[in-house]
């Protein structure tokens, strides 16, 4: 019984131990989402290049530390490389990357991106494969070991069962099997070691990983029996301390080496990192609510690429990538279940005099971070007795064994730190005729000892504590409501404090002196673009800096005259900073809106380290910060807080290289078969003249912060600077040779890459090339001898044109004096008419009883009214061709005029033997008309219609439906057919077809048709059939102008 407790003590130290170590370790996350092909990670290895290559159990990925390109195998219908379950990848001295899958090797040809089956090897499970430094390759297939020698492209089957290989320093070769025992092949001879006892049970004696430490010294895996060290030299076997918290055995899949004599073991309880040196091991495993934790507990493989980084693969959680540049950055945030900052908005941080700092969250309460242990022990609000009041923090303070603390608008409570309970509160800050201001915001204790306390909100400003009778005095030197953010003493001891919108606050104690420093800008005498001052801070040279929330960072000279502003044109990646503090370099650390700031004192210059560099996030809290006696910073931001040395910052480091990894034209990808990544040289058709240029640098420890820069010769004048982007785009580009450069560099500093150089030709259009210009001068040539030999037709043609030209105007000139004439004569002969037409209407009525004479005179009587109308219509058609018919509008009963005017025609219809008959609608039509135009256009149509029907003609006016703008009126007959050439001539003035039967003068549809014109309606002839002769008018019901005199009207 006394066992178990002691067990359980043993095992509480054991998870604190790892819980501390997974702080430690920050991983980075690459899954299906990100563009993993697939979750099930089985291999990983860095090429020559520094691209990453992960085989997964769905396909192959190169991963260049933004995207993952998916590789198909195009010699397989499906894409797939084997059955795309791909274990194992290597590489040999020439590049070549040997793929093992669960199908057989395939070589994959990075130059050309080709993938080539070994057809040689069995087409079967491959589970490992190396390569010794001939260029061999060794792999098992179905567990069974074999060789292929490149150069006599020849496989040896050498017949020997294994779990594992691997190949030393010294090109010996190490084989284990699933009996414990490990194969060494050196110099043709093979010796063998039992790892394992046999005494184990035989399936648990399985070998899974050889690694070779040194000459002396090689680390075992077994798939149950953890993790062994073999000496070669004394042939000693030791077990090593890898052990579950369960008990449970650990299974090792995979064994690399790390930095600092530190080897990563891939198990499925995670991955333990063994230290060699001390012998001890350390556990990384996943925790559910841990962004930074494994992904997955179940790790196959391990890499560690050329800077140090080393990525895990794991069976459900894809790819976990850690970073020892970016673990500088130690991470403090919540965990759920697990012993951590209890809150995410870190608001203020202070230490006490036990090793202890205090932080006050602004969402749970206090924390007290023991630096020593990595313990955190919250206080919060409960409700309780001795509890704090309430759970946003924003100011705190230590002195002696008491924490001062101001809640958010809770007044100032005293803690003691020995109990952790609250034994003072003070509801208001001030004194009993001043009990207004609430919300502390800043403690801070003077040299002299002084305890200070700033206010915010109403009431608020500067006060002094007197600890001794627990009162508060308030500081008159600072205005009254001025806000207090910050409290700083400087050398020469005067007291500063930032306001709200009144920039800085002064006094001095003991000579009296106080004043004002203002940093917004003058305007008409007033000050405009005040921002609260946030953080005032002196620095190793006795300036004043003021971290402004908008203002950017503000530098107040030791002579305390000169200011001068940092905003984002000067570099700061924003205006809104927050704290400030020195390290030992002379340089500022300065949280801000978007990241953390370095800034160095001596150059002015700046440097931003963001989320990319390994922050927890590039928002930070103000009030947050603080540096311990070693020169360590903390600084609180909105999802926790950081904790870094300064000292690990600012050092050179090794350049990456970068690559054109892509190149696009026309948006669709190059065809060219030769890869971009070995390609200096691009040659281009003219219509290839919009293109795009990928590239990267393989920086995977900060990816996304590096900065690129490129120049294309010919077309850019200065260097392009990206930030986010990493495309560069050109369009239309003119044929000739260009130089495309680009170049890389950390975005703080640490390194800057070589330049990458791409030279692009785009050849010149056929009708720009050599051949051209020749075919140019031969069909020059011919187009001149063409031109000489066909001037005279030209000549001759010009004429004809001429020719042309003239017979127009002359047609022209006799249509106009045939006009003219008829005119004249019609003008001419309308007098005398005049004057028969009176006489003969007397001598008609003088001959009533002498019917002979009264016949004759009749007769006369009828052709003399005939003539009349005749030139009638000559005058009103020729006044239509000069527009000086004008119409009067009126109101007009439309089937009344139709009636009026089918009755004046049916006598001659009667004796012309023609049936006429109309279709009137039982509603009357009203319209606004030109009556005496309206009938002249009725009379010629009803007229055509008789003269020219067989044996009918009907006159039918449609009825109007609601809405319709317009009337229309038929006038059909049987007569015989129009043709269709001569359906829109018969229009024409003068034009009748040849009827000889029936006289006319060819004016009447014309004038019919520019009287319905001038009415803004229609006249057609829509059926020109036998039988079937169909006019169509139509005519507006409402005209824009209505009961409008015109200029001339004919009555």
């Amino acid at each position: 019984m006394q066992l178990f407790p002691h067990a359980i003590f043993v095992s509480l130290i054991l998870q604190l131990a790892t819980l501390s170590c997974c702080g430690q370790y920050y991983f980075t996350h690459y899954q299906v989402d990100d563009g993993l092909v697939h979750n099930s990670v089985m291999s990983i290895l860095q090429d020559s290049k520094g691209f990453m290559w992960i085989g997964t159990r769905g396909g192959l990925n190169r991963f260049d530390g933004y995207t993952f390109k998916t590789y198909k195998n195009e010699k397989n219908k499906f894409g797939s490389i084997g059955n795309n379950v791909i274990n194992v990848i290597s590489e040999d001295k020439k590049g070549m990357l040997w793929i093992g899958t669960g199908k057989g090797i395939f070589m994959y040809n990075p130059c050309n991106e080709v993938f080539t089956p070994l057809d040689i090897t069995p087409p079967t499970y491959i589970s490992h494969l190396v390569i010794d430094s001939d260029n061999n390759l060794w792999f098992l297939a179905n567990y069974s070991l074999y060789k292929y020698d490149q150069r006599q492209k020849k496989v040896e089957d050498l017949r020997l069962h294994a779990s594992c290989v691997a190949i030393d320093s010294s090109r010996n070769l190490w084989v284990g099997n699933d009996d414990g025992v490990i194969s060494i092949y050196s110099h043709q001879k093979m010796t063998n070691v039992r790892i394992i006892d046999q005494r184990i049970p035989a399936n648990m004696r399985s070998i899974s990983k050889i690694c070779p430490v040194s000459d002396k010294e090689i680390l075992v895996g077994c798939f149950k029996q953890g993790l062994k060290n073999y000496n070669t030299k004394t042939g000693t076997i030791t077990s090593l301390p890898l052990r579950n918290n369960d008990n449970t055995d650990v299974y090792v899949r995979d064994i690399t080496a790390g930095s600092n004599q530190h080897y990563w073991i891939a198990t499925e309880s995670g991955i333990y990192v063994y230290d060699l040196t001390t012998n001890t091991s350390q556990n990384l495993r996943k925790q559910i609510s841990d962004p930074y934790s494994l992904t997955d507990n179940a790790v196959y493989t391990i890499c560690k690429d050329n800077r140090g980084g080393m990525w895990a693969g794991t069976f459900f959680g894809g790819l976990n990538y850690y970073s020892a540049e970016n673990a500088r950055f130690e991470k403090y945030y919540p965990l759920q279940g697990t012993n951590s900052i209890s809150g995410n908005a870190v608001g203020t941080i202070c230490p006490d005099t036990k090793g202890n700092l205090w932080i006050g969250t602004e969402d749970a309460g206090i924390n007290k971070f023991n630096i020593k242990t990595g313990k955190f022990t919250n206080y919060t609000a409960t409700g309780k007795r001795g509890a704090i009041s309430y759970p946003n923090i924003h100011g705190l303070l230590t002195l002696g064994n008491q924490l001062f603390i101001g809640p958010f608008l809770h007044g100032m409570e005293i803690m003691d730190m020995r109990t952790g309970t609250v034994t003072d509160r003070f509801q208001f800050i001030g004194d009993k005729n001043d009990r207004v201001s609430d919300f502390v915001l800043r403690f801070y204790l003077t040299m002299d000892s002084t305890l200070l306390v700033g206010t915010a909100y109403n009431g608020s400003g500067l006060f002094l504590y007197d600890r001794k009778h627990k009162t508060f005095s308030r500081v008159k030197q600072i205005p009254y409501n001025s806000y207090v953010f910050d409290i700083t003493e400087d050398a020469q001891g005067n007291i500063w404090t930032g306001s709200v919108s009144q920039g800085a606050f002064y006094y001095n104690r003991k000579t009296g002196k106080h004043g004002n420093f203002r940093f917004g800008d003058k305007q008409h005498n007033e000050m405009i673009n005040e921002f609260p001052v946030y953080n005032i801070f002196e620095d190793s040279n006795h300036s004043l800096w003021f971290a402004t929330a908008g203002g950017g960072l503000i530098k107040l000279n030791p002579d305390r005259k000169t200011i001068k502003k940092f905003t984002i044109e000067n570099g700061l990646p924003s205006n809104a900073v927050f704290c400030i503090l020195e390290d030992n370099s002379k340089r500022l650390w300065i949280s801000s809106l978007r990241g953390l700031i370095c800034f160095d004192l001596r150059t002015e210059q700046c440097k931003t380290y963001t989320q990319s560099n390994g922050l927890i996030t590039d928002q930070f809290n103000y009030n947050s910060a603080y540096k311990d006696a070693t020169g360590k910073m903390y600084f609180g931001s909105v999802k926790g807080m950081i904790a870094f040395n300064p000292a690990d910052f600012g050092t050179k480091d090794v350049s990456p290289p970068t690559y054109i990894t892509g190149f696009q034209i026309n948006n669709k990808d190059d065809p060219h078969t030769k890869s971009i990544l070995f390609t200096d040289t691009i040659v281009l058709t003219h219509d290839q003249n919009n293109f795009s240029i990928e590239f990267a640098a393989l920086n995977y420890s900060s990816a996304r912060a590096t900065r690129y820069r490129y120049f294309m010769t010919g077309v850019n004048k200065d260097w392009t600077y990206l930030n986010t982007n990493r495309n560069a785009y050109f369009t239309n580009l003119a044929p000739g040779s260009y130089t495309f450069t680009v170049r890389a560099e950390s975005n703080v500093g640490n390194w800057t890459g070589k330049e990458r150089r791409l030279f692009i030709s785009i050849s010149p259009p056929f009708w720009k090339s050599n051949t051209a210009y020749f075919l140019y001068v031969l069909i020059s040539g011919t187009i001149l001898f063409l031109l000489i030999r066909y001037y005279h037709s030209y000549l001759n043609s010009k004429n004809l044109i001429k020719l042309q030209l003239f017979e127009h105007e002359k047609k022209k000139e006799i249509y106009q004096f045939k006009i003219e004439f008829f005119t004249n004569i019609a003008h001419e002969i309308q007098t005398p008419l005049t004057l028969i037409v009176g006489p003969v209407e007397r001598l008609i009525k003088m001959a009533e009883n002498q019917p002979n004479i009264k016949k004759s005179l009749l007769m006369v009587q009828k052709n003399a009214n005939r003539l009349t109308e005749l030139t009638g219509q000559l005058l009103d058609f020729r006044q239509t061709e000069i527009e000086q018919f004008g119409l009067n509008f009126v109101n007009a009963d439309i089937n009344k005029l139709l009636i009026e005017q089918t009755d004046s025609f049916r006598e001659l219809a009667k004796e012309s033997k023609i049936s006429l008959h109309i279709d009137l609608p039982e509603i009357h039509i009203m319209a606004f008309v030109d009556r005496e135009a309206l009938i002249k256009i009725c009379d010629n149509l009803i007229s055509n219609a008789i003269k020219y029907a067989a044996c009918r003609a009907i006159i039918k006016m449609l009825p109007l439906n609601t809405g319709d703008e317009k009337f229309t009126i038929i006038f059909s007959n049987d007569g015989k057919e129009i043709p269709a050439k001569f359906q829109e001539k018969i229009f024409e003035p003068f034009f009748r077809l040849n009827n000889k039967e029936k006289p006319g003068t060819g004016i009447g549809l014309p004038l019919a048709r520019s009287l319905t014109e001038l009415h803004n309606g229609s006249l057609e002839l829509v059926s020109g059939s036998i039988n079937e002769i169909v006019f169509v008018l139509t005519l507006p019901i409402h005209q824009k102008f209505e009961f409008n005199l015109g200029s001339w009207k004919k009555i």
